[in-house]
């Protein structure tokens, strides 16, 4: 059985970089639709991925040590392990050249701000407590990552894109429920970019010049949100979901005047649990 949701937003309250939508089972009432949804193949083994939200900032010293041991899981784990670097902070503020570059997001700010995160470098897994505590010290990274219990999925994602033109490409994602569900979960779905060449404080010899890298190359940034900054409801506690049905959310990601290199960029998606904050499927795609 299949559940597919659609949402409408007024054209003015389409805010930054996206318009949302989504549809529902038949018999469903569409008023009108601007995207025209694409054919997703079939969902086949989706397996438990992770998400390491790696907190960092340009005028950070420490920051290149995360970095390196973010990449160090992540060949570990290959596409098990998904990163994205959030730059925010007093250590991503633009100051002087070579670090005039703001890299800073709105979505960034907020969940740096949600979680009270003061310290950089520092991260979060999946946004789970470990030891009373969400945010996490680099060097704790690698074995809480292995204490995680390795589980089958909820549910899977899938991400597709369409009608690229130079201004703007719509994102669909896909969501598949594996098991039934009630719970309360909201999707987020963002662009980063990788091989940024840009300036980096540095204090470790091992991983380049000190006390600056000038031409660091930054990986997984976080670059927009492609949905609403506050996330689409794909499922509530009081709606419950059967296995097998699925959420359809299209975004449109609008390109004019961006300093994005798309060939360098990727989509992520995640779902939380509203209830815990946890993250508990994540996908990635490149563009």
């Amino acid at each position: 059985m299949k559940k597919i949701i659609f949402t409408f937003l007024a054209l003015n309250l389409i805010i930054a970089v996206n318009y949302n939508c989504d549809k529902i089972e038949k018999p469903y009432k569409v008023t009108e639709n601007p995207l025209d949804t694409p054919d997703f193949p079939a969902l086949t083994m989706p397996i438990q991925k992770y998400l390491l939200e790696d907190f960092t900032g340009h005028t950070c010293v420490n920051c290149p040590q995360a970095h390196k041991i973010a990449d160090e899981i992540k060949n570990e784990m290959c596409d098990t392990l998904i990163v994205l670097a959030i730059h925010a902070g007093n250590n991503a503020e633009p100051i002087a050249a070579p670090y005039d570059a703001d890299y800073r997001t709105e979505l960034g700010n907020r969940i740096t701000s949600d979680f009270n995160v003061s310290d950089y470098p520092s991260g979060m897994i999946n946004r789970k407590v470990f030891d009373s505590t969400r945010v996490l010290s680099r060097n704790v990274w690698k074995a809480n990552l292995k204490n995680i219990p390795r589980q089958t999925p909820s549910i899977g994602l899938q991400i597709l894109s369409a009608d690229k033109s130079s201004d703007s490409v719509n994102i669909f994602v896909k969501t598949t429920f594996l098991s039934n569900s009630n719970k309360n979960l909201k999707l987020f779905v963002v662009l980063t970019e990788s091989g940024i060449v840009s300036a980096q404080k540095n204090n470790t010899s091992a991983i380049g010049p000190r006390p600056d890298i000038l031409d660091y190359k930054h990986n997984h940034m976080l670059r927009s949100h492609i949905a609403p900054i506050e996330g689409s409801i794909i499922a509530t506690s009081d709606t419950p979901i059967s296995e097998n049905e699925y959420v359809i959310k299209g975004y449109t990601l609008y390109l004019k005047g961006k300093p994005w290199k798309l060939d360098n960029c990727s989509i992520i998606a995640f779902v939380i649990d509203c209830n815990t904050q946890e993250v508990i499927q994540v996908e990635e795609v490149d563009f």
